[in-house]
């Protein structure tokens, strides 16, 4: 439910990905766009005839409400007997912390939030999420949820640089949740005791740390092979995210997408980013505090190679585990199970 032309972020990175691997797996189609140019799309389609044609559809819910069209189209798929499998990626709808319904048209908005999921969910013949939190978040009454979190990315082999000393961040920093005063916090206190730390800040345009920025702060637009240059500087990875009732549920594609790096992760403790890291055993899980963060960063410069390779070999291995294309298979055998 998303335009796939307008660059790779969170939401269109998880996309693209899954559109990749599912055309090796069977005859694809696929409809994208905002609302008014799904609506379109959507209804040529089913007046060409071709929706008796297919096995399975598979939704990618986007972070604002369906339209009556999307509602409508998987209710005549299933009325045809059509398996539809709809994954819910986020609910910021219902998080102050992301969505602040601080004017009517937010409050409406909010309001039928819950509403248009249980109706999404109503015509689909299963729903997935990305973490428990988030099916108990949208009520969904089910007490085993289906999970089909991100996946990764291939991993790259690119070698660290000896004297790397840069700390790469992924992602936009427009809420305080982010955690950009505690990045830059925790940086400032590790360079006042004399670490020579610094930080690649990858940001679509208009979501970069606000100015003015510390001289160590570089901010680099940027995306695939554009990142992956990077890396000989880069000792490791960073995601900064305070502790809030979101973060704690959310599973941010920038984490999975770091361990395809080949670099250890420095995470805060938010309860899923943390699970990850420590499941893979792939770097440092700290609090959401500047002693916390700096205690870590400390933990990490003081890591000799042989340490900072194991977490390395460790994120490669995870990334490996959860690739786009295992994650495209539970898919396909998902709908394939549901259609008989």
């Amino acid at each position: 439910m998303y335009p796939l032309d307008q660059g790779l972020w969170g939401a269109t990175a998880r996309i693209t990905h899954l559109r990749s691997a599912l055309s090796g797996l069977a005859d694809l189609e696929v409809i994208a766009g905002h609302r008014a140019e799904r609506r379109a799309r959507l209804v040529r389609f089913a007046c060409s005839g071709r929706l008796r044609g297919l096995h399975g559809i598979y939704v990618e819910n986007s972070s604002t409400l369906p339209s009556e069209t999307d509602i409508v189209f998987l209710a005549l798929a299933r009325a045809l007997g059509i398996s539809v499998l709809t994954y819910v990626r986020d609910a910021q709808y219902l998080f102050d912390e992301y969505y602040a319904a601080t004017t009517l048209k937010r409050r409406v908005a909010k309001g039928l939030f819950l509403p248009a999921i249980r109706l999404l969910c109503m015509v689909s013949s299963s729903t997935g999420y990305p973490s428990r939190g988030l099916a108990a978040a949208v009520h969904d009454p089910n007490p085993g949820p289906l999970l089909l979190p991100p996946g990764s990315p291939p991993p790259v082999s690119v070698p660290r640089n000896d004297d790397a000393r840069t700390l790469l961040f992924v992602g936009g920093m427009r809420y305080a949740a982010h955690g950009l005063n505690l990045l830059i916090g925790s940086v400032e206190r590790m360079r006042a005791a004399g670490h020579d730390l610094r930080v690649i800040c990858v940001s679509r345009p208009g979501e970069e740390p606000p100015e003015p920025r510390p001289a160590w702060m570089r901010v680099v637009h940027a995306s695939g092979a554009e990142i992956h240059a990077l890396l000989p500087e880069v000792i490791a990875t960073i995601q900064p995210r305070l502790r809030s009732p979101y973060n704690d549920l959310a599973v941010p594609i920038k984490v999975m997408e770091y361990l395809s790096y080949g670099r250890p992760l420095v995470v805060t403790d938010c309860i899923e980013q943390a699970r990850i890291v420590r499941e893979a055993d792939a770097g440092i899980v700290v609090g959401d505090t500047i002693d916390d963060m700096s205690a870590g960063l400390e933990r990490l410069l003081h890591a000799d190679s042989a340490e900072l390779d194991r977490w390395s070999a460790r994120a490669v291995a995870a990334a490996k585990r959860s690739s786009w294309t295992a994650r495209a298979q539970e898919i396909v055998a998902l709908l394939h199970e549901r259609s008989r």
